[in-house]
């Protein structure tokens, strides 16, 4: 009896090692097949090859197109026509070119049209994209939010157009004045150099500093958004009957003067 009760578990043995020729692996396992491509999509060959079709149909403003280049990651709670909304609150794209790239991240060197605009913004004249590509469909697709870095012109330059400005003001130069802002009708409290007219005083600025957030620059935040305080710089202009201050924007490689702050 012992005999034939081993004889079996022997026979139950071996049919199992034949069922699964790889000995304990568990069935099933081996390399992880590839992610499925949503519906639609229309994936590329590299990492590099999605973005730049990705950024190229965004350029044309084709944003049907721009979105069978997404991930399914990049679709999730996202379908054509909110791509095509989120696309046309960012600045339009005016010229780009792959910078470099380290597997499926691919960074973007994006150029706009500078300026400054009440539904989009600041409009940096120049910005890097890091864009992150998936292997999905047989080849890559790319998620729909890059991490964006502007480029904006150096910060002691702020200094230079603020003085330059004023300096235009003390002139009484209203056409060299305006050369240096960025909008038709500066913001804050612009009578606060109304007296610099005429005046003789040797003038000065100070370093650049951060935008203060609060009542002085609210109008500004009001008009062209949250960020504002992230990209505007205040310079301290001395030397007149009373100090103020002016509050500048990056428009493209230089900065230029978008309010007064008594």
């Amino acid at each position: 009896m012992l005999l034939a009760l081993l004889a079996v578990l022997s026979l139950g043995g071996c049919r199992s090692a034949g069922n699964n020729p790889e000995g304990d692996a568990a069935p099933g396992a081996g390399p992880e097949a590839p992610a499925a491509a949503p519906e639609g999509a229309t994936p590329k060959s590299s990492p590099e090859a999605v973005v730049q079709a990705l950024l190229a149909a965004e350029q044309a403003a084709d944003h049907a197109t721009s979105f069978r280049l997404l991930s399914s990651q990049g679709r999730r709670d996202l379908d054509e026509a909110g791509w095509a909304r989120r696309r046309t609150e960012v600045p339009a794209i005016t010229g780009f070119r792959i910078e470099a790239s380290d597997g499926p991240t691919v960074v973007a060197v994006v150029e706009h049209e500078p300026g400054l605009d009440p539904f989009v913004g600041l409009r940096p004249g120049r910005e890097r994209q890091t864009w992150q590509a998936r292997p999905q469909g047989g080849g890559w697709l790319v998620d729909a939010e890059p991490v964006v870095e502007p480029d904006y012109p150096p910060p002691e330059a702020a200094g230079e157009a603020a003085l330059a400005w004023a300096r235009a003001v003390q002139a009484c130069d209203r056409s060299r004045a305006a050369g240096h802002e960025a909008v038709t009708a500066l913001f804050g409290q612009p009578d606060a150099a109304a007296g610099l007219c005429g005046t003789s005083g040797a003038l000065t600025a100070g370093p650049a500093e951060p935008a203060p957030p609060g009542p002085q620059t609210a109008d500004l935040v009001a008009q062209f958004g949250p960020e504002t305080l992230s990209w505007a710089r205040t310079v301290a202009i001395s030397g007149a009957l009373r100090p103020f201050s002016v509050v500048l924007a990056p428009i493209g490689s230089v900065w230029k003067v978008v309010a007064v702050l008594g």
